[in-house]
């Protein structure tokens, strides 16, 4: 069996694709690899400047937690996976989502251990269809960590090269450091930042509605805001006390008979019956604070969906964080 041939079998099984557009999917992906700029190691340097360092020294330690597509697109270029998509006759979605799904288990066959070659090694390059097969794999190793990548370079080369080469290394692991400093500091997520843009939105839309908005309208507004809830908590949190203000004056001013849903949804960490419990004790919360402020009872129903209705992966703090979420619903 190929060093690959279960992961096209996994990717066959999980996604409902044939054997040809899993080849396809893989194929596509290795030559990426292949025909990447700096090599194996100017690939692994995408994930660094997507923010994806933690991942990929947690991948090559043997994890295999998978990347959600919109993850594994931006990582690989836009343009890129839509290529890989195209190719192998797939959607966009799927093709992210299988891509995402093989990405950990080809990097730690591409680099086991940690050692990370300069080009693919032969046992990967036939899996690509097309002349790039034919590549030439002798090449140096560089052993690669979050710290250092250092070149370990073959015998036969010249020692007067020894000096350059070591300049060489010096500057790209500046270099590598300097922009692994920067990803980190422009793409950590924010929540406290993301629930402060959010409102704003949600009150400028509810403030925006004309007389004779419908409920599709008041929905759209209101789904606008993100109340982020303490872990365990059905507390509503303090900073979305003037969202829920603005939210009962506007579903007051209504339609008569406008009836809504206000659901509660969870991520998935916890078990599912304690996620279930806690998205209907938030959904009640959020509910009766509206009848407060003075909201028709029978104009909101309340109900707890749980980790049942996920609307971002949960491999990850920003999806988790979008799935944690009060969602409002017309119901007539």
């Amino acid at each position: 069996m190929g060093a690959l041939d279960l992961v096209l079998s996994e990717v066959q099984s999980r996604f409902g694709i044939s054997q040809s557009k899993a080849n396809s999917l893989l194929s596509g992906l290795l030559s990426l690899i292949n025909d990447q700029a700096g090599g194996v190691t100017g690939f692994f340097e995408r994930f660094q400047r997507a923010g994806l360092g933690n991942w990929l020294s947690s991948s090559l330690q043997g994890e295999t937690k998978p990347l959600d597509g919109e993850t594994a697109a931006t990582a690989l270029g836009k343009d890129a996976t839509e290529r890989i998509a195209a190719n192998s006759g797939l959607s966009f979605s799927t093709a992210t989502a299988a891509i995402g799904f093989m990405l950990p288990k080809v990097l730690q066959k591409l680099a086991p251990g940690g050692t990370v070659p300069s080009r693919l090694p032969s046992e990967l390059t036939s899996y690509i269809s097309g002349p790039t097969a034919t590549v030439n794999t002798r090449a140096s190793e560089a052993s690669y960590s979050p710290e250092q990548i250092v070149v370990k370079e073959e015998r036969s080369r010249p020692h007067f090269l020894l000096p350059l080469l070591a300049l060489l290394i010096g500057a790209v692991l500046v270099g590598w450091l300097y922009s692994n400093h920067r990803s980190a500091v422009n793409t950590s997520f924010n929540a406290a930042e993301q629930v402060r843009l959010a409102q704003n939105k949600a009150l400028t839309a509810l403030s925006s509605l004309r007389p004779g908005f419908g409920g599709r309208d008041l929905t759209n507004a209101l789904n606008l805001n993100v109340m982020n809830f303490a872990p365990g908590s059905a507390q509503i949190p303090q900073e979305s006390y003037a969202f829920l203000n603005k939210a009962a004056a506007a579903i007051k001013e209504a339609p008569s008979g406008t009836h809504l849903e206000v659901a509660g949804h969870t991520d998935s960490t916890g078990d599912d019956a304690s996620n279930m419990n806690l998205s209907r004790q938030r959904a009640d919360t959020v509910r009766n604070y509206l009848i407060q402020q003075g909201v028709d009872p029978n104009e909101l129903t309340a109900a707890g969906y749980g980790q049942t209705k996920p609307v971002a992966t949960n491999a990850t703090e920003e999806g988790r964080f979008r799935n944690r979420r009060i969602e409002f619903t017309v119901l007539n």
